[in-house]
């Protein structure tokens, strides 16, 4: 059984502080301090035969071997619960077959965990659009109620306004603030789909005959 060596390079991206790969100061709409990778690439994370593009579409269509794809790569099952699945998948293979099986099961897997972590990217990017739009909304609550504050006592109307203003003001620099902070619970996301991908893929290659 041959064990799996991780690429020099994605090891040092794991095991570096966040601050090491700084998000893309280029790219507005990405805010995480992990760099931005849109997609992990099979040769960051695997040692075992050549990937090539169709290989996805090859995998067999039956239902068992699409629950096998979608409980490794889901972070809910354990990475204890997925090397059995894959020890019980490898069991199975012949020794001819063993090595193009299990390529495809990671090719699978790798498609799959990409797509998702695709989708939770580009939910990233919109609320970051969305992050922005309401500081905008912020500034000029802000600077409405500056307008008043800088005449003076408010008496009246504009009394009434400068309370309704304080208020919205209120509210809205909670909520942005709510929001700035759980940024770092969702740029986490990406990380762990990384993570995972790299810990399927060395299950798997310890396989590889």
């Amino acid at each position: 059984m041959r064990r799996f060596m991780l690429s020099g390079t994605y090891a040092l991206l794991l095991l570096a502080s966040p601050e090491a790969v700084a998000a893309d100061k280029k790219d507005p709409d990405w805010p995480c301090v992990q760099r931005k990778v849109s997609t992990i690439s099979a040769g960051m994370i695997w040692s075992g035969p050549p990937i090539d593009n169709g290989m996805v579409s090859k995998w067999r269509s039956d239902k068992a071997s699409k629950q096998l794809v979608a409980q490794l790569a889901a972070r809910r099952t354990e990475l204890e619960e997925a090397e059995t699945l894959i020890e019980k998948f490898a069991a199975d293979l012949t020794k001819e077959n063993r090595a193009s099986e299990l390529t495809l099961l990671f090719a699978s897997v790798l498609h799959r965990i990409n797509s998702e972590r695709q989708q939770i990217m580009t939910g990233i990017e919109r609320y970051t659009r969305k992050q922005r739009s309401l500081a905008e909304t912020v500034r000029e609550t802000r600077d409405k109620l500056n307008a008043i504050l800088k005449k003076g006592n408010a008496e009246g109307a504009d009394k009434e306004k400068r309370r309704k203003l304080e208020e919205t003001l209120n509210w809205q620099s909670r909520i942005h603030e709510e929001r700035e902070r759980s940024l770092q619970y969702v740029c986490e996301s990406p990380v762990l789909l990384e993570q995972r991908a790299f810990s399927i893929a060395r299950a798997i290659a310890n396989h590889l005959p």
